[in-house]
Parts: structure tokens; sequence; C-alpha cells
């Protein structure tokens, strides 16, 4: 083998740089910096979107409004106020599970397995919206909550809010479990009008709890989250059982249904029920005492930093709902038949054609003019807009009606109209457990319970026997003589006051009993010429009454002006032995986490011997059974065999109607009238009290007896004190009678403004 010199050593060439490599070499850098730039863009974007999410500490602790919750004492919701959003958050066992793995099968399949983002089906969200800019879901329920929880993240299609709800979603599920995360969503989501979360829309579109949700009752609700325009049950019914059959398949596809136990088939084929619930303050039940839950809330929170639409409290009240819908059943059933013979009794000789003045001030009173005059015009402006014919709806006892008028016309029609208030009391614990402050809040929005004061008639009489009774002068055996009694000097300027009985007749002597029980005035007034009038105001006062009293003689025929809960409140000292509890609404509030914020007990005190009362209670009760007691129809017409009793009254012209009845366990007032005094019955015949008002009672208290679920027991019986031996047989003491004859229903006397004639 030859080898070679080294001269002749073999020199290799130079490795040569490919030119197609050279070539690459500047794409490469190029593409480098556009992934830089892409990565820069990225980054500021995510800056960018980050700059503008909620503060961390709003993420891990989110805050979202909640609705106060009104509930009467049985459970029932009364009202929810609420700010913008009405929400009421619950746990997410008070949810029926047919909601969650509808929710999960229909929204977010994978919800379980991912971190807030589902990462799989991210970048076809991206295209689908993005780039081919077509509308699709996608987001998971985390990034869904993320824009229930915070407004700052906003609802329009872009990249950069597709990015603030990753950045939040990924800090939820740090900082939450999965069932809490699902317990959130589920309580903040919309899902109709106003309503938030599925407690509410359960409660306004089924009538019930979110957990006593069926499976085709929470697949409705799953399926009215793709859009409430399109998914209106009410308007496109048809759309939403497809869509509701959708979110069932869904969940048997996915294995959340055990199809071995549920017909499909079957459920697909229901139809939609619905109902419409209107949570406004407005309609439902007990409008009036609602409303005076809220004023007295309000404040309440105001003075401790609470805020009542957004805070999530839950007012427990004493309100029965199951008695609350006997009383205003009981109003609508005698007003509406009332109101009848009103229309015909004054028809053609309404008041306000004689006196204008009615009709002026009732203008003056309105929302309208009240309006107008602080808009800056004058009286002459006012009065032709209140001529001007403009479409309105208006109130019949036969339904809303959409007419015509003219806000004076208007003014006419509504002052004709017969108005109620009553209050429902337990004596012994002094519980508000009924309240009817007229007759439609919608278009009667004044409280004739607590608010309105009118003249009380002989329902103030009871007073004056009862600081007769106390003061040791009198037992109801006693006699008085039905015969005229004079006052000199009543004015201080000379005046002498003969009061009349209404029905102008007189007699020989009469016992107190039946003296009440007939309501004679001059029984009344004789009674009260052996007090002074300040004896009988600081009796009227420990009894409950809060009204300022004048001390005057004529105050014994009732021409204070008072309200008719704090006259019921007195009447229950009468048959609570003697003890006042002052009237209570609300026996607590809770925080949205159950926490006691304020329990609610009444100011109490003795304010009457325990025998002093019951005197009183067998006078009430001899309003009902002696013969000629004003309250007599009780047993003759409603029928009543058991212990009852009460005090009827009647006003000046006939304008107001009362009757205070009593019973052993409750105890309720009721008034009728016109709201303006001067629009009224023009005889005494259906103008008196027991007429008026009585027939209210009867009809309330007859349903409660019916009501097994309330009870009452119908065969309770007034408690005697110990050691009480005062006689109570009148008719044993051989006194004589007066001649009113024996078992005759007497009239309703009724009272006048120059003294001739107060009931």
């Amino acid at each position: 083998m030859n080898h070679p010199t080294t001269q002749e050593k073999e020199v290799m060439p130079p490795p040569q740089t490919s030119q197609k490599k050279r070539n690459y070499k500047p794409v490469r850098w190029v593409f480098l910096g556009l992934v830089a730039l892409l990565g820069l863009v990225v980054v500021g974007f995510i800056i960018y979107a980050a700059t503008d999410i909620p503060p961390i500490d709003n993420i891990e602790n989110p805050r979202s409004d909640l609705s106060t919750q009104v509930l009467s004492a049985d459970g029932m919701v009364l009202q929810n106020f609420y700010s913008e959003k009405n929400r009421v958050a619950i746990q997410l066992n008070e949810m029926s599970p047919y909601l969650i793995d509808g929710l999960i099968a229909t929204e977010d399949i994978r919800f379980y397995r991912h971190s807030g983002v589902d990462y799989n089906s991210l970048p076809a969200i991206v295209v689908r919206n993005f780039i081919r800019g077509k509308r699709s879901g996608g987001s998971t329920i985390t990034m869904q909550l993320t824009r229930n929880l915070f407004d700052a993240i906003g609802r329009e299609r872009t990249l950069i809010r597709k990015l603030k709800e990753i950045i939040v979603a990924a800090i939820l599920e740090r900082n939450f479990t999965k069932e809490e995360i699902l317990a959130a969503y589920l309580n903040t989501v919309s899902i109709y009008g106003q309503t938030y979360g599925v407690e509410m829309a359960a409660q306004r579109l089924f009538d019930k709890p979110a957990k006593a949700l069926t499976l085709e009752e929470a697949a409705t609700m799953v399926a009215m989250l793709k859009g409430q325009g399109l998914y209106n049950p009410y308007r496109y019914p048809d759309t939403v059982v497809h869509r509701r059959n959708l979110v069932i398949n869904l969940m048997a596809q996915h294995g959340l249904l055990n199809t071995q136990q549920i017909k499909l088939d079957s459920i697909k084929q229901i139809g939609l029920k619905v109902v419409r619930q209107e949570q406004d303050h407005i309609r439902g039940l007990a409008p009036y005492f609602r409303e005076h839950v809220r004023a007295f809330a309000d404040q309440w929170c105001d003075e401790r930093g609470y805020n009542l639409y957004r805070d999530g409290l839950k007012i427990y009240t004493t309100i029965d709902s199951r008695m609350q819908i006997h009383a205003e059943a009981a109003v609508a059933e005698h007003l509406k038949e009332l109101q009848k013979i009103f229309d015909q009794h004054i028809k053609g000789q309404e008041p306000y054609r004689k006196d204008t003045t009615i009709i002026s001030d009732l203008m003056r009173q309105s929302y309208r003019y009240i309006a107008a005059k602080k808009a800056g015009k004058n009286h002459a402006q006012i009065w032709e807009e209140f001529n001007q014919p403009r479409q309105m709806t208006v109130f019949s006892w036969e339904g809303e009606i959409d007419t015509t008028f003219t806000p004076l016309d208007s003014i006419k029609y509504y002052a004709r109209f017969l108005e109620p208030g009553m209050v429902s009391i337990d004596p012994s614990n002094g519980q508000v457990k009924a309240w009817v402050g007229g007759i439609n809040y919608k278009f009667f929005k004044y409280d004739h319970v607590a608010k309105g004061k009118r003249q009380v008639g002989s329902t103030f009489k009871p007073f004056v026997y009862g600081a007769a009774f106390e003061l040791g002068h009198k037992t109801p055996c006693d006699v008085e003589l039905n015969q005229p009694v004079y006052f000199e000097d009543v004015d201080g300027e000379g005046t002498r006051w003969a009061p009349k009985n209404s029905t102008g007749k007189i007699g020989g002597l009469m016992t107190l009993r039946r003296g009440l029980a007939t309501s004679t005035n001059i029984i009344t007034a004789r009674l009260m010429k052996g007090l002074q009038p300040f004896e009988v105001v600081k009796f009227a006062q420990r009894a409950g009454i809060r009204s300022e009293l004048e001390p005057v003689y004529a105050l014994c025929l009732g021409t204070s002006d008072l309200n008719v809960l704090e006259l019921t409140s007195a009447y229950c000292t009468f048959v609570n032995k003697g003890q006042y509890i002052e009237p209570v609404f609300i026996s607590r509030i809770e925080d949205k986490n159950g926490n006691v914020l304020a329990e609610f007990h009444p100011a109490s005190y003795q304010a009457m011997d325990e025998k002093v009362a019951y005197l009183m209670v067998e006078m009430l009760k001899g309003v009902v059974d002696e013969p000629g007691g004003t309250g007599g129809r009780l047993r003759s017409r409603y029928h009543f065999s058991n212990e009852i009793g009460g005090k009827t009254g009647t006003t000046q012209n006939h304008s107001d109607g009362w009757f205070i009845g009593v019973s052993p366990h409750l105890v309720s007032g009721v008034w009728v009238g016109c709201s303006d005094r001067r629009m009224h019955f023009r005889t005494i015949d259906y103008g008196q009290g027991a007429s008026m008002a009585l027939p209210i009672w009867a009809l309330y208290m007859q349903r409660l007896y019916k009501d097994p679920d309330i009870g009452i027991p119908e065969e309770a019986t007034f408690p005697k004190p110990p050691n009480f031996n005062v006689n109570l047989d009148c008719d044993a003491t051989g006194l004589p009678l007066d001649s009113l004859p024996r078992g005759r229903l007497a009239k309703e006397p009724q009272s006048s403004d120059d003294f001739d004639s107060f009931e």
C-alpha cells in the first residue's frame, strides 16, 4: 500500500455554508420577534385586563346585594325589600338536586374537572366568538359567576372581558370549593325580571321553595338561563318547553338522571305550569301592614348602620298569614255589599253636590295637586289640569276598570268609597295577628289602622265605666236615672250642656250594665258627672290610649279622635286581666347568616286591678247578651253561642261606624267610613257601628273558628279572678228596669257636635 508523503497529504476543503440556511436566518429572527411581540401583546392584554378587575379582597370576599325578607309568624314570605335586584341567598342543600344537575349538564359538564377555565374548549370559543364573530357560550360556571358578582367585568363580547373572567375565575377557584361556587352562582343568576337567585325564582314561577322543585320545574328554570327574552314562560311557553326538554335530555345523556326510575317521555309531555307571583309592594297579603313594617325597619336600619334593601335581613313579624287572609276576606265580603247600599243611599244626593268644599279639599290633598304645587304651578293652571280628560284605571269591587276620567272626576269617584281599618291582637302578648288598613293599597294608600284618627263615639264609654268601678263608686248592677242631666259652664263661657239619648226617649232607673249594653247616653253622662274628667283621662291612658284626650265632660260620649290600633289595644287590657301590653308587630330581626340582631319585647305594666278588668269584660259581654244590646245581632243574626263581647260606636252624622269585639284569646277592632267625614249615610239604619263595622268582626270570627289550623278555641271562657264576689246577676236585685222592651234590638245612638245626642 502506498502511503502518501508529506507533500502528498490530502487537504480537506473548508466547510461551506449552505445558501439555503443563510436565507433562513433572518426569517427565524423575524419569527422570534413576532412571537416575542405576540407574547408582549398577550402579557399587555393580561396586565390591562388585570388592572381593571375587582380588588383581590372583593374577589376573595364577594358581596352581592340581598333582599330583606319580611315573614309572617307562620313562615310565609310577605314581602321582599330590595333596591334593584330581588335576591335571597340559600344553601346548596336547600336547592333541588335537579337544579344543580341540570345546570352542570347544560352549562358546564366538566365543572368538577377544571380549575375555573375549561382549556379544552377555550380555543374553539375564541374562534367562534372573536374570529368568526358568532355569539356562543362556553364560559364555565365559575366564569359566568364572575359576571354575576362583579359589575366591573362587564358583559360586552370582547377579548378583554374574557381575560378578566379567566383571571377572576382562577382566583375564585383558589379560594372557594366547587360547592360554594355552585351555590353562589345559583343564588346570583338572573332568571326572570328583577328576580335573582333560584329561591326567589322558584317562589315567583312555581309558588314553592327551590328545594321542592320537581324535575320538569327545575329544568324549566335552567332552560330560562338561555335568555329571558326568548325563554319567557308567559310569552313563549312552547319555546320554553322545547328548551326544558333539551335540558332533561342532556341530564340523561350525561348520566345525571336515573332513567330506570324516571320516565322521561312522560315528563317531557307535561305542559308548562307556572304561576305569576307578583313581587311588588302593592299586591300580595297585608300591604298596609308591610308598609308599616318597612317604615319602622328603614329607620331601625339607618340608626344601626344596616341597609334594608341590600343586607339580606330577615324580619319576623307577628302577623298570622291565615288570620290575615280571613280578615281581608271578611272586609271585602261586607264592604262590597255595603258599598252598593251606600251608593243607592246617596245617589243624586251626594254631599259634595251641596258642599263644594269637599271636592276642593280632597283635590288639595291629592298627590297630583301636591306635585303640581311643587312644580311651581298656580291654582288656575292646576285647576285646568284637573279638568283634562285622560285614560286611567280605577278601582271597583268588581275589578279594575279602564276608563276616561278627568282627575277631578276621579276624586269625586273615590270620595264615595267606604273604607275600613281593622286590627286583630292577641291580648295575652300584644302581638298583632291581622291588619287591614284599607280596601286596596294600589288605589287607597292611606292606612286607617295606625295613621287615621276618627271620632270614636260610644266605643269610649267603657273607660268611663271602668274609671267609676276603679274608684269604687259603682258596680255593674248599680242604677242610674235615665232622666236629663245638666252640666254647667262646660266651656268656661257659661254654656250649659244637657246630653240626650239618640232615640229622644227617657225612662226610669237603669242598671249600669244595661246602660252600656244599650249605649244610653244619659246613663253614661250621669256616671261621668260623679267623676272628674281627668280621672277618666288617666284611666283611659293607663289602659292604652296614647292620643291626647281633652279632660272635658263631653269626653264621656266619645268626642275624641283615636286610631284603631290604640283603641283595640286598650280593650286588650280589659281581657288581659288589667295588664297593658304594648302592641308589637315584629318579633325579631336576623342578619343574612341567621344571627339575631334584635328581639322585640313589648312594654307592659298593670294598668288596673284584675277585678276591675273582669267587671269591664262582663260589661262588654252585656252589649251582646243584654236585651236591647247594640251587639245583640251577633247572637240573633250571626248565631254566636260562645263567650264574646264588644262595643259599638257611631259618630256625628253617621260618619264613623265602630265595633271593638273581644273574645278570651283575641281582640279585634273595626272602623268603617269614608275618607272625608262629610261623606256618610243619611240615616242611622245603615249608618251605625252595628251595621257598618260589626258584621266584619262577625264574618272574621266565624272564619277563624271554622279554621282548625289556626286553633282558636270557640269554647274558651273569660277567667274569673280569685276571690271575686261582685254580684253580676242584675235581674236578681229586683230593681226596676227602664221602659225599653226586653228582646228589642236598640238602634245605635250617635254623637253630635252640639253635644245633644252623643252615642
